[in-house]
């Protein structure tokens, strides 16, 4: 047998959980391809009033185009996780940083809202591709420690824009760059490293994988959407993302309508990604040690505080806006480390990728509400209202996983019995 025979059959045959260093290496890079894609969301509230400025348009009408990134990434990513689960990441994650980095560079010449609103969606469609690539690299190589290894990769789309920061700040302010500047040097950016990482990445069993041979335990997304299962899950992820999206775009308009400064501003924009981002480990580890729906009700039950609180706490100063932040970021951050576990735990793996694409539909339709229905609520009815609704939507998340579905059990395809429990 030829030597790429045998390594070929070796990586067909391979057990992900005795792979030792090496999976590790492919965990990094999927936390790499998170870090690339997480300016597509998380420093838009930066890049949203200069941009209102250059287009000459209102706030809401500027955060559409965060809305329509959002809801594109659940077409995106159930799309591409049906080519992900067949042919493996390196093609699809070729294709989305392409995307991602093509959308997010063009946008540097928007000059009206519909080349705005085209192009953010160009970026935000490859955003779900890669998403999808690496939430389901971490979890194929560790499916013994699904919560550590979704946050970890998870980690990485809450602080991956950090190294961005100063350079978006400082490029924003170069009164020869400006904005556009901003987004033509990040894009490329994102968009090389993608590709780049493209190269090297693959899942366990090789660079394609095998064609699914699911068991009793994977479900096929048609027969995960007839579950109570899922849709329970899939609206209290809707829930808590409903306020946590409205933060990610409008937290530095809400600081700014107090007064704060731009470079105060940045800097807490910095620490919010830093307790969105960091909290994601420490929530997944958790979830491994006393379960996923136990931690998800401590989160939820501390965000819903949070958000109620918010608006009132905030205007006290710049100490209480940054410790709102954080408190609200650590807390609804943490939803994206476990509901990948908790996809694979309740539908297997033979479909995850595609399977996750429908859970990440809750973020997309939640932003609607986050992007631009938020701020129009917030400018005509006031940041306290709007902070009250998000805090009695995660309330709603609470309240669903910590008694709802942690008493229904496992989930059972339909025509098969019910499994008897002691």
């Amino acid at each position: 047998m030829s030597t790429a025979a045998t390594v070929a059959d070796s990586r067909e045959n391979e057990d992900p959980r005795k792979a030792g260093a090496k999976r590790v290496w492919y965990l990094i890079l999927a936390v790499l391809l998170m870090c690339m894609i997480s300016g597509v969301q998380y420093s838009w509230t930066l890049y949203a009033r200069p941009m209102q400025g250059v287009l000459g348009v209102s706030l809401a009408a500027v955060q559409v185009s965060f809305t329509l990134s959002q809801v594109i990434q659940s077409v995106s990513q159930p799309g591409g996780g049906y080519f992900v689960d067949r042919l493996g990441p390196k093609l699809p994650a070729m294709v989305g940083g392409f995307m991602v980095g093509a959308g997010w560079f063009a946008m540097g010449f928007a000059t009206n809202l519909p080349m705005l609103y085209i192009l953010y969606t160009l970026s935000g469609a490859g955003v779900g591709i890669v998403y999808g690539i690496a939430i389901n690299t971490a979890n194929r190589w560790f499916p013994d420690r699904r919560g550590m290894a979704s946050g970890f990769t998870a980690a990485g789309y809450g602080l991956g824009v950090l190294p961005f920061l100063p350079l978006i700040t400082s490029v924003i302010h170069n009164p020869d760059l400006g904005v556009q500047g901003a987004l033509k040097i990040t894009g490329v950016i994102m968009g090389a490293v993608i590709i780049l990482i493209a190269f090297f990445i693959r899942f366990p069993g090789g660079a394609k994988p095998k064609k699914p041979v699911p068991t009793e335990k994977d479900f096929k997304t048609g027969e995960m959407l007839r579950t109570k299962h899922f849709w329970l899950c899939w609206l209290s992820f809707f829930s808590v993302n409903f306020g946590f999206l409205f933060l990610v775009a409008n937290s530095a308009p809400f600081g700014r309508s107090m007064g704060i400064v731009g470079g105060v501003m940045a800097i807490c924009v910095m620490m919010q990604n830093l307790f969105n981002g960091g909290c994601r480990p420490f929530w997944g580890a958790v979830s491994d040690k006393i379960g996923r729906y136990k931690t998800l009700s401590i989160m939820f039950g501390i965000n819903a505080i949070a958000m109620f609180l918010f608006g009132i706490v905030s205007p006290l100063g710049v100490p209480f806006f940054i410790l709102m932040l954080s408190v609200a970021f650590f807390t609804a951050g943490g939803s994206y480390a476990l509901f990948p576990a908790i996809n694979q735990d309740l539908f297997g793996t033979a479909f995850s990728a595609q399977n996750y694409g429908c859970f990440w539909a809750a973020k997309a339709v939640a932003s609607i509400f986050g992007g631009g229905i938020g701020a129009a609520v917030a400018v005509n009815l006031g940041w306290i209202v709007a902070f009250s609704i998000s805090g009695a939507m995660s309330t709603l998340a609470f309240i669903i996983m910590t008694f709802i579905v942690p008493r229904l059990g496992r989930p059972v395809k339909k025509g098969q019995p019910v499994p008897v429990t002691n």
